[in-house]
């Protein structure tokens, strides 16, 4: 079984990769807009790490168990979908277009993800800071999708 900080372990781990991959990923490119968005991109990600990071301190130590299976519950949820950038193999990714498709899929699994996490959310306040994240996660999903119109 699982407890909420399990699942604030992963949200901070998911958030860890991002950034590394965003900041990585600023050395391939020489577009200006894209390291822009790059950058900001691995900001944002930093700032949910910390906001997930506070949720653990005021969780009571140990945890209740969360009543679900949690690898199965998430290997049902996501489907073929990831939730880390660690299993891309950038090495293939050619072009900027390929990179920008790469971290939507990684947004939106992310989404999913927190969505997820918000079925076991009891408290008001963090409740909507998770809603807020996630809709940054959408807005992050949007603006990699406007940049890759330009790219196409």
């Amino acid at each position: 079984m699982f407890t909420l900080n399990d699942l604030f372990d992963i949200a901070v781990k998911m958030e860890e990769n991002g950034k590394s991959v965003y900041i990585r990923a600023m050395a391939d490119t020489d577009d200006p807009k894209l390291l822009e968005l790059l950058q900001w991109m691995a900001e944002e990600e930093d700032c949910h790490c910390h906001w997930f990071l506070n949720q653990k301190k005021t969780l009571p130590s140990g945890g209740e168990d969360l009543e679900v299976m949690l690898p199965d519950v998430l290997a049902e949820m996501m489907g073929e979908n990831t939730l880390s950038l660690d299993e891309v193999d950038f090495s293939l990714i050619d072009t900027p277009a390929k990179m920008i498709k790469t971290f939507i899929m990684f947004e939106n699994d992310t989404i999913l993800f927190y969505e997820f996490l918000e079925t076991f959310i009891e408290d008001e306040t963090s409740l909507e800071g998770l809603k807020g994240i996630i809709r940054e996660e959408n807005a992050h999903v949007e603006k990699l999708t406007l940049m890759l119109e330009t790219f196409s």
